[in-house]
């Protein structure tokens, strides 16, 4: 039991809600990100605009190697998922999608970009702040196979969330 009025609404803010908080989005530069990387990371901030953080700084992790970095920038923006985007030569426009739980990685994957169309390119490039995208997972393969699976609730979370 909460002994003072400030423990009381601390503990209030923390309780189950029936409408959850939106999930915040921290993007993330590699160290080698090169320009298709840094306009997708753009276009994804551009459309999760108000719950999400975009760090322009190239930032030199490796986040299947070591998460600290990860979980000390989640802790300090206050985000539950992220987008880490690199460039080299084993793996050329990387995207690595992943969510956290209480400031530690929960889990991550790993997806290469091949054809990338920018916002600006689209004619119809203009959409207001918070509008939720439609996202369409077409075989059964979304189902039936596990990491399909999860890469269908990490999108879903990502964008939905």
């Amino acid at each position: 039991k909460p002994k003072t009025k400030r423990a009381k609404r601390f503990l209030e803010k923390r309780e189950p809600k029936l409408k959850e908080n939106t999930k915040n989005a921290m993007l993330i530069k590699g160290g080698n990100a090169n320009l298709t990387v840094t306009e997708v990371l753009k276009d994804i901030y551009a459309v999760k605009k108000p719950f999400a953080v975009l760090y322009k700084k190239k930032n030199i992790t490796r986040p299947f190697e070591d998460q600290t970095s990860l979980e000390f920038f989640s802790k300090k923006s206050d985000c539950s998922l992220f987008l880490f985007g690199s460039h080299n030569k084993k793996r050329p426009n990387n995207l690595i999608i992943g969510r956290m739980f209480d400031y530690h990685v929960l889990d991550m994957i790993e997806l290469g970009i091949e054809k990338f169309v920018s916002l600006k390119d689209v004619k119809n490039s203009k959409c207001p702040e918070g509008t939720k995208p439609m996202l369409i997972f077409a075989g059964d393969t979304f189902e039936v196979n596990e990491e399909y699976r999860r890469l269908k609730s990490l999108l879903i979370g990502q964008y939905i969330g």
